[in-house]
């Protein structure tokens, strides 16, 4: 029992199989059908049900203990997240700036320039197709 624990293949399909769980049980409370058609939760109950064959096959599959742990995905997610939690908060323009940067330097192992252009045209495309072409109103600068 301890010994599938350590895998950290196990522990991620565990933590998986349980956000699923909570997606599944919060749009089974946002409801399935409304009197016009699909109701708003209708969608996500999907998406979590199809997880947990995925996740399935995946605890089938043979994965080489011997490998070390790498932590840059989790890092990655934690970056995601904080990027989400700012967001909000500062606007468009400076957490994604920030994102795309520490991106490229951390796990891209590119230079702080090559961030900076980076950042520079992907969030001029980001503003061209949603601010621009979808009239997506964003606030670019934080809100006072």
């Amino acid at each position: 029992m301890l010994r599938a624990i350590e895998r950290p293949i196990n522990v991620a399909v565990g933590l998986i199989a349980i956000t699923a769980a909570a997606f599944g049980v919060a749009s089974w409370r946002l409801g399935f059908w409304t009197d016009d058609g699909p109701g708003p939760g209708l969608l996500p109950f999907v998406a979590a049900c199809l997880i947990f064959p995925v996740l399935l096959l995946i605890l089938r599959e043979k994965f080489d203990d011997s490998e070390r742990f790498d932590k840059s995905p989790l890092l990655a997610i934690l970056l995601l997240c904080v990027y989400a939690l700012v967001l909000p908060y500062s606007g468009f323009l400076i957490p994604t700036v920030a994102l795309i940067v520490a991106w490229t330097m951390f796990f891209e192992r590119k230079n702080a320039l090559a961030g900076v252009i980076l950042s520079g045209v992907l969030v001029a495309f980001g503003w061209v197709i949603f601010v621009y072409l979808l009239r997506v109103p964003m606030s670019m600068l934080p809100v006072r």
